[in-house]
């Protein structure tokens, strides 16, 4: 017998999309939380246990296509193409992700309204979503809330991870390298990656440095080294040049019509908080709140902060839909 808390998406390209259903089937508000790159739906975990206690939502956290369970489409190689592919290698797009998200509410949220999440790459899926489906976040629209942490709009391939450009151009270029051999042998890469520690004291020292603050608990850095190792490594290196190019600051606008929250962390190296306050500046009525000494990873290593805004956007999408009623 099936396992009603766990869906198949079926996306525009084949792309079997593993979701997973928490909190009550029957609930008036569905909260959808997309994950970010490398990451899987694990990610979410503590945001879906704390809203799933209060009993009063609908919560769906999916698989990005090629992460998790989810499998990677036939469009997997055609997404950024021309000088970009070029430059950066093949692959997957976010256009794509958004089309993911728009058979993720089709296919499992036919009607009610719809709170989004996305954490990073999660956050870029759901402004190529507005791109595509203006419509969705119209004053009135299916989707009453949106929340936004630790992403960006663009302008990712000058990313510095806090070094000075003179340090950053040659740290961007290895990076570079070092993925497009990993996009040429990723089974290569898998086999050396799945020997690497989780739990060392230098490999939750270099995550520590790159995706949390300094006082991130351990066991969250952990938790978060075991999503990153079982990435696959295609997926890993296939990504990279969709976030490189990523560009939706025109379509910022489209999300005017939503309740919009906005969460920085004031030592995120990936995408800093700098890239927030744009966010906020572009999208009228935004909030903007930015969280003291942690960095990328927010929705683990400051669990609450991120559960807090949730609740507040779950409880007036639901008040809206009962003033409606």
């Amino acid at each position: 017998m099936a396992d009603p808390r766990f869906h198949t998406v079926t996306a525009f390209d084949g792309a079997e999309l593993n979701v997973q259903e928490d909190g009550a089937p029957d609930a008036p508000v569905t909260l959808v939380l997309a994950h970010g790159w490398t990451l899987s739906t694990r990610s979410w975990r503590a945001q879906a246990e704390a809203l799933a206690e209060g009993g009063d939502v609908r919560i769906l956290r999916y698989d990005q296509r090629g992460h998790g369970r989810s499998t990677q489409g036939e469009a997997w190689l055609s997404g950024v193409s021309g000088a970009d592919a070029g430059r950066f290698g093949p692959g997957p797009s976010v256009d794509q992700l958004g089309r993911d998200l728009a058979a993720v509410l089709d296919q499992l949220v036919p009607a009610g309204p719809v709170v989004l999440a996305g954490h990073s790459m999660g956050g870029m899926t759901v402004m190529a979503l507005a791109d595509q489906r203006p419509d969705l976040f119209q004053p009135g629209g299916r989707v009453a809330g949106v929340l936004l942490t630790n992403t960006s709009s663009g302008g990712l391939s000058r990313l510095t991870l806090g070094f000075p450009e003179v340090v950053a151009k040659p740290v961007r270029n290895t990076i570079i390298n070092t993925l497009r051999k990993i996009a040429a042998k990723p089974g290569k890469a898998d086999a050396f990656r799945a020997k690497q520690s989780t739990d060392s004291l230098l490999a939750v020292a270099q995550t520590r440095w790159l995706l949390f603050g300094r006082k991130a608990p351990r066991a969250a850095i952990v938790e978060c080294n075991e999503i990153l190792k079982t990435c696959p490594s295609a997926t890993l290196a296939g990504f990279f040049p969709a976030l490189m190019v990523h560009d939706k600051r025109a379509a910022l606008k489209n999300l005017a019509g939503a309740q919009v929250e906005i969460l920085a962390s004031s030592k995120d190296k990936l995408t800093p908080a700098s890239h927030a306050r744009r966010l906020a500046d572009a999208i009228p009525g935004a909030r903007l709140t930015v969280a003291p000494g942690t960095g990328h990873m927010l929705p683990m290593e400051r669990p609450q902060v991120v559960s807090s805004l949730l609740i507040q956007l779950v409880a007036a999408a639901r008040a809206r839909e009962e003033s409606a009623a």
